[in-house]
């Protein structure tokens, strides 16, 4: 599962990647593509739920680590339970 955060964090997208037997796709449910590019990322590793109070935290921590690129989501990718990668999209890593 992936959330995507558009405009800082005023929008939110909860997503899952496309499967062979989604291909009807009878709920009509909308589609997008991320876009590529250069991402800075934070993974976070904990119990569940705690874990995911982090989350605002680690944002916090990327946004001030790089020049983001605000035409792009960042996202939250649940990779399994209590493993969360965050990531921002960049323009350039700030000196």
């Amino acid at each position: 599962m992936l959330g995507l955060l558009y405009g800082g964090r005023h929008v939110y997208r909860m997503c899952s990647v496309r499967v062979e037997r989604d291909v009807d796709n009878p709920l009509d449910l909308d589609e997008t593509t991320i876009p590529g590019g250069a991402y800075l990322r934070l993974r976070l590793r904990g119990d569940v739920p705690e874990v995911y109070g982090q989350i605002g935290e680690a944002f916090d921590v990327l946004f001030g680590q790089a020049e983001h690129d605000p035409t792009r989501p960042s996202t939250e990718s649940y990779r399994r339970e209590g493993e969360i990668d965050c990531l921002v999209p960049i323009v350039r890593q700030l000196e």
